[in-house]
Order: structure tokens, then C-alpha cells, then sequence
């Protein structure tokens, strides 16, 4: 859709409530960010700091460090590296629910979070974020080469187990980035031991089983993408379907364990579990696990943080992180 806004700029997407895009690049985003500042969480004892990636270049990240539990000793924690969602475009790391999330993953997991604060999209394309997540991944490997300077990495971190995940748009970066770690080395010797994928945004040009769930929605992100990420060869862009005919093989994966986490009632259901069904047909050497949250929409775990299957959520993922 066209229209005009104030001034006479063409609007050349409105999602209302969500965001305006402008002919002129101009962007209009409606969706409230309640900003959280970085503390010593109250409830699970987390400290939080921001710390800047590349400076200049617009990439931060807020780091959470879990309390050492009564009675034991500090031994080396695994690494997290998280992506926040939004459609690419919507949201922060440094929003009040992902913050929140933050804190329950790094105390359940007993885990050093890193979540990143990418660059969006439309002001800077799809691929950008994709480096910005690479980038972010790089910088946590070099204080495993004695280069980095971030001491909460530097004293606590167990570099033999780094694991790189997402919510939602977050989840599609998380999955690129495993792929492009299958690729190329992140230098320092460090590997991605797993993926974690919590609602994660694909697309399609073909139907899932969930899509009646919410179609609104589909159609919606389906009109996004374009304006998102500029000369798109459609729905079944690798970017967007890493399932598409043609898009890199998935055996290429860099990691040996992923876990995705889908909502029953998702209407991006479908896409989770086919993403399961592809990754294990296509000769990946590794092990896959699905977990379903019953009833629960996308990104229920932001909005009812404490209802049981958030809950249950957080301890299967928790439990997943362990497991290497």
C-alpha cells in the first residue's frame, strides 16, 4: 500500500500500532519500549551491565551474570549469545520483558547471557543484522584469546561451551549465524555447541498447517518483509526460509545440539517443526529436540512471564543449556 503522510513523504508501509515506513526513509515506530536500565536483579540476583561490541558501528549488548549459589564455588559458566525478536525492525534488548527474560534464562541456566543489540532494519537492510550477529559472536570468542576486555567474559566464561539463540526474528538471526559458524571459523577455537530457537520467525510460499491460526498475522509479515529486506526474491528468500528449495543445505549447521520451542496455538507453529523435519532429513550430524508450549501464542513468555507454561519454558531450555 501508498499513501501520503504530513508533508507530502509516501508512506509505503503502515502497520498500525507497529510501525510507519516513508518513501524518504523516514520511519515511524509506534509499538512502546519500556526501557529497563541494567541492575542486580531483586529476584534472582543477576547483575546486569551494557557494554558497547563495536563502537561507531551502533552494536551493544546488555551482559547478565548469574549469582554463585550459597555454599558453592565459582566454577567456568557457559555462554549464551541471545537475539532478541520483533520482525526485524521492533523492539530492543534493553526492553523491560526481554530484560526480565534475560534475567530468568542467566539464573535458571546458570549461564553469562550476552543479549545483543543489533542494528533494524528499515533504516539498516536485512543483511545487516546478520553481521551484527556475527560480529557479536566474534567479540565473544576473542576472550577466549585473551583479546577481549570485558572481565565477566574474561573470569567466568567456559569457552567450550557457547551457545548462540533467539525469540522470534532473533531466532532467524541465531539461525544464520549457526549456519555461517558451520562455515567459517569464529577464530580462538571456539565452537557453537548449540542452537536455541524459541518461536521462530520463517516464512513461506508454501502453507503450514498452522497458518490459519493467524493469518492477519502471516499476511502482515508477508507485506514487512519486502520493506524489511529491499530487492527480496519473495517468501522463499534463504533469509527468511531457510527451508526454501535451493537455500543453503541445513546439514550445514554448526552446532551438534538445537532445541526449538514453538507455541501451540503459533501461527508460525508449523514452520518450527517443519525447520525440525529439514534439519533432521538433511544429513545433519547432530541432535534436534522440539518442545510446545500447549495453548500458548508467540512470544507468550514476554507478556504472562509468569504463568506456568513460561515457567516450563524456561526450565526446558535451561535444562537444554546444561546438557554440554
Amino acid at each position: 500500500m501508498s499513501d501520503t503522510g504530513a508533508g507530502g513523504d509516501e508512506v509505503i508501509h503502515d502497520a498500525p500500532g507497529f510501525i510507519r515506513v516513508y518513501k524518504s526513509g523516514r520511519v515511524e515506530r509506534f509499538l512502546r519500549i519500556d526501557l529497563a536500565p541494567p541492575c542486580t536483579d531483586a529476584a534472582t540476583g543477576v547483575s546486569s551491565k551494557d557494554i558497547t561490541i563495536l563502537p561507531g558501528a551502533g552494536l551493544s549488548a546488555r551482559i547478565y551474570l548469574p549469582p554463585v549459589p550459597a555454599g558453592a564455588q565459582q566454577g567456568k559458566l557457559p555462554v549464551l549469545v541471545f537475539f532478541h525478536g520483533g520482525g526485524f525492525c521492533l523492539s530492543s534488548a534493553f526492553d523491560a520483558a526481554a530484560h526480565g527474560h534475560a534475567n530468568q534464562l542467566a539464573a535458571r541456566a546458570g549461564a553469562i547471557v550476552v543479549s545483543v543489540e543489533y542494528r533494524l532494519a528499515p533504516e539498516h537492510p536485512v543483511p545487516a543484522l546478520y553481521g551484527d550477529a556475527w560480529a557479536a559472536l566474534q567479540w565473544v570468542a576473542a576472550h577466549a584469546g585473551g583479546q577481549g576486555a570485558e572481565p565477566w567474559l574474561t573470569n567466568h566464561a567456559d569457552f567450550g561451551r557457547v551457545h548462540v539463540g533467539g525469540e522470534s526474528a532473533g531466532a532467524n538471526i541465531a539461525h544464520h549465524a549457526a549456519m555461517r559458524a558451520g562455515a567459517e571459523e569464529l577464530g580462538h577455537g571456539v565452537k557453537v555447541s548449540s542452537l536455541l530457537l524459541i518461536h521462530p520467525y520463517f516464512l513461506g510460499g508454501d502453507s503450514s498447517e498452522s497458518d490459519e491460526m493467524g493469518m492477519a498475522l502471516l499476511d502482515e509479515l508477508v507485506r514487512l518483509w519486502p520493506v524489511v529486506c529491499p530487492g527480496t526474491s519473495g517468501c522463499d528468500d534463504p533469509w527468511i526460509n531457510p527451508m526454501a528449495e535451493g537455500a543453503p543445505s541445513l546439514a550445514g549447521l554448526g552446532c551438534k545440539l538445537a532445541l526449538v520451542c514453538v507455541g501451540g496455538k503459533d501461527a508460525m507453529r508449523g514452520r518450527g517443526r517443519l525447520y525440525c523435519e529439514k534439519l533432521i532429513g538433511s544429513g545433519w550430524q547432530g541432535e534436534v529436540e522440539i518442545w510446545e508450549a500447549d495453548g500458548q501464542g508467540h512470544g507468550f513468555h514476554l507478556f504472562r512471564p509468569t504463568c506456568a507454561q513460561a515457567e516450563a519454558q524456561v526450565r526446558v531450555v535451561a535444562e537444554f543449556l546444561g546438557r554440554r
